[in-house]
């Protein structure tokens, strides 16, 4: 992985850096919601557990990056997860 990424993947990480030094946390829960909303309905919604020292090359805005490099990251980010779900919701 190229330095330039690495200091950008550092600095997305730099608040959850800060929570591990300065509390007694040893875990973070990232979570995320695709969809119209719980009132237009459906919603998909993600939440992933990783292990502090992650770094996945490419991790972004997932609008941001193709969808090919989104299932690779998926299958990247499946393997090294401490846990993860994916749940649908409807709006009935």
């Amino acid at each position: 992985m190229k330095e330039k990424e690495i200091e950008r993947l550092n600095l997305l990480k730099s608040e959850e850096n800060k929570l591990y030094a300065n509390e007694n946390i040893n875990y973070i829960c990232g979570i995320d919601e695709a969809g119209r909303g719980p009132l237009a309905g459906p919603v998909v919604v993600g939440a992933v557990i990783m292990p502090k020292d992650s770094l996945i090359e490419g991790v972004n805005d997932s609008k941001k990056i193709s969808e090919k490099k989104r299932e690779k990251i998926y299958e990247q980010i499946v393997e090294e997860a401490i846990a993860y779900s994916v749940r649908n919701c409807s709006s009935r």
